[in-house]
């Protein structure tokens, strides 16, 4: 590894290597993982990633070297999804806008649920045209990187700026097409910033709403897809389901009212829901995916920042007092037990994983919680419930 960095270092040092390492046939020439020697294991790649990532943050020599790590790693494992991603963020902090997107579009290809490629690769889908289009007004033509666009545009405005009241749209085009380009790469455009007029819910807005209403919090459990509840959870004034939740009228009933999924997950988004509360413990990855997932039109009210985590964020429970990392599931049961202003709050088909999940075909690689966990949040409902009838837990 030592020899390769000495290699990467200077920019002519070694062309030959250089060229061997970095040219990387497209996507399609690559086809299927390559078979290569045993010595060359998963284990060993990832770890070459991980320094490829660490590498980003030091400069032209450490994204060149980031660069050459991934075109390393994908001849030998075309669908690691890692090595593209480090191969996308390498080309992108270079300012090859093109080759980034192409590979940005294969981590999506290869995980749908990588939010920070999709988002990346739709910051750059729409900025690309506006990149073009600035350097066609440029005298001098296309430079080869973002960067040295940037600095060109920069240039041609100052030097024509004292003379803008000769042709003040010309000018007016340069500037708009740079400070766009430059916005959208920053942070991708939403089509409907309204998204479609949600309305925003802190806890009081969402106790109101809850306020005086039955509701029934249904697990994604193979004890309610094995049950009939269908009509009984459609019987509640409030139906809340979580995540990945799948809709079979007989067993699970039709209605969803209150969808609590973790940002992370790209399940049920597009759903129809009165409500939808987006958890997560990262502020600043929750803002981000909350602004690229919500879908406009899907949710008539959303839960605003301050809910994202109950447990932690409003019942203060540190790991003392709840040492397990809280559960979409969990969090919602904590804070309408907190809320307390239902007359009826039931649980239903929830066996704390007695059984197998009830899922959407594509989230069984979600994590269930572990045993641990499962038997503290037991233990927790237990102590509150008013009533056990088979698969109906009453906390009210």
């Amino acid at each position: 590894m030592c020899g390769t960095l000495t290699a990467v270092r200077g920019k002519d040092d070694h062309p030959q290597l250089r060229r061997r390492l970095i040219a990387l046939p497209s996507a399609d020439e690559l086809g299927q993982d390559t078979p290569v020697s045993p010595a060359v294991t998963d284990d060993l790649l990832d770890a070459l990633v991980s320094a490829g990532e660490a590498a980003l943050s030091a400069g032209d020599a450490g994204r060149n070297l980031a660069l050459t790590v991934a075109s390393t790693v994908l001849p030998l494992r075309p669908n690691h999804r890692a090595g593209w991603r480090l191969r996308a963020r390498a080309l992108e902090a270079q300012g090859d806008t093109e080759a980034a997107l192409a590979a940005y579009d294969r981590c999506v290809e290869l995980a749908p649920h990588d939010t920070h490629a999709r988002t990346r690769a739709t910051a750059l889908r729409t900025a690309l045209p506006e990149e073009r289009a600035l350097a066609a007004l440029l005298p001098q033509g296309a430079p080869g990187t973002v960067r040295a666009l940037e600095s060109a545009a920069v240039r041609h405005i100052e030097e024509r700026l004292p003379h803008a009241a000769d042709d003040p749209g010309a000018l007016a085009r340069v500037i708009g097409l740079y400070a766009d380009q430059h916005r959208h790469r920053l942070r991708a455009p939403i089509a409907d910033p309204t998204y479609a007029g949600t309305g925003w819910l802190d806890l009081g807005g969402l106790r109101n709403q809850l306020a005086g209403r039955s509701v029934c919090l249904v697990a994604n459990s193979v004890t309610v897809r094995d049950g009939s509840l269908g009509e009984l959870i459609d019987s509640y004034d409030v139906v809340v389901r979580f995540t990945s939740y799948v809709i079979d009228p007989a067993a699970t009933g039709t209605r969803t009212d209150l969808h609590v999924t973790g940002h992370r997950k790209v399940f049920n988004w597009d759903r129809p829901v009165t409500t939808r509360l987006v958890l997560g413990d990262s502020a600043a990855a929750w803002r981000a995916d909350v602004r690229t997932r919500l879908v406009p039109g899907a949710q008539r009210y959303a839960g605003e920042e301050s809910l994202r985590a109950p447990v932690r964020g409003i019942g203060r429970l540190d790991e003392g007092s709840w040492p397990h990392e809280p559960t979409c599931s969990f969090e919602a049961m904590w804070l309408l037990d907190f809320l307390d202003v239902n007359p009826r709050l039931d649980l239903i088909g929830f066996d704390f994983h007695r059984t197998p999940p009830f899922r959407l075909p594509g989230a069984a690689s979600i994590p269930v919680a572990d045993q641990e966990a499962a038997t503290s949040q037991k233990a927790w409902v237990m102590e509150r419930a008013r009533n056990v009838a088979g698969p109906v837990i009453s906390l009210r």
